[in-house]
């Protein structure tokens, strides 16, 4: 069967979101476009930090064979970010995009999974799509993305494609699938915050010498499953000793009586659940363990 394109609707002559410390001007953006471009996200330290943390994971995982590549061999994933690094945590907590992703999801909304995207020289682009892909639920969104620019992004090494005002359109699918398409450009140090509903993908890096990184922070609702399992993936001794303000954005925290491991959770845990709690097991009349 071919493939058919096309607009989203009203989307012609669209102005198109530009870089912005305006708060009131990003939210409007992603209300409207369904993104918005932060201009200074990461400041210089930070951006040489991440740059240095990032290059050296991705390094170590290559060199031990569970590097995972892919864009026809070019580019490189790294999950499960949360784990390898303090300098990648520490975004998960970042009060510049905090008050946008809370705009869209709500100020409860949980981390989905942190990862980065290497897109390497001859880099094939993404197959466009949406992230709130899992949902039957379109009217709002549900899960929502922040792509941190390490590098220049640019139309060349392989932005981010979007299309602005897709995340409004319900009749889109993979067989009617926008056509306005436009890179999501600038420097090194913004972030652009998306709606899970915005249709978008890896940009091809048709450079012959350019990396173009990136940091994909994918937060959800409180009640959606996340990406990532990090209840159970996330380092012991990270559970134990990482901030209460961290573990809450991973899920560790009771929601509305969702989470909990046990009948009375809810009225004993004001804190994230300790790791080392364990389920009621089957008991004798007397309280004691039952063997099974």
């Amino acid at each position: 069967m071919s493939t058919s394109t096309r607009s989203a609707p009203g989307t012609a002559g669209m102005d198109l979101p530009r870089l912005t410390r305006d708060p009131a001007i990003a939210r409007a953006d992603l209300d409207r476009a369904g993104y918005c471009l932060l201009a200074d996200a990461i400041d210089p330290g930070r951006l040489a930090a991440l740059r240095e943390r990032l290059d050296a994971q991705a390094a170590g995982e290559r060199a031990l064979g569970i590097g995972y590549m892919d864009g026809g061999g070019s580019n490189q994933r790294l999950w499960m970010l949360v784990n390898k690094g303090k300098v990648f945590r520490d975004l998960v907590l970042d009060p510049v995009v905090e008050p946008f992703l809370g705009h869209l999801l709500g100020a409860d909304f949980l981390l989905s999974s942190l990862t980065a995207n290497i897109a390497g020289p001859g880099g094939e682009a993404m197959v466009l799509h949406q992230d709130q892909y899992y949902s039957r639920v379109r009217e709002l969104p549900v899960v929502a993305n922040v792509a941190y620019m390490l590098d220049d992004f640019t139309a060349e090494n392989g932005a981010t494609v979007v299309a602005p005002g897709s995340h409004r359109d319900l009749s889109l699918s993979y067989s009617n699938m926008p056509t306005n398409l436009v890179s999501a450009c600038a420097p090194a140090g913004s972030a652009l915050v998306f709606d899970g509903r915005l249709w978008h993908g890896t940009g091809q890096n048709r450079t012959a010498d350019q990396h173009r990184r990136a940091l994909l922070m994918y937060c959800c609702r409180p009640f959606m499953r996340q990406q990532e399992n990090l209840t159970l993936g996330l380092a012991r001794d990270l559970a134990r000793t990482e901030r209460p303000a961290f573990l809450r954005r991973m899920g560790f925290y009771i929601w509305e009586g969702l989470g909990r491991i046990s009948e009375t959770a809810p009225r004993t845990h004001k804190g994230p659940i300790p790791w080392e709690e364990r389920p009621v097991g089957p008991l004798n009349p007397d309280g004691t363990p039952r063997p099974e």
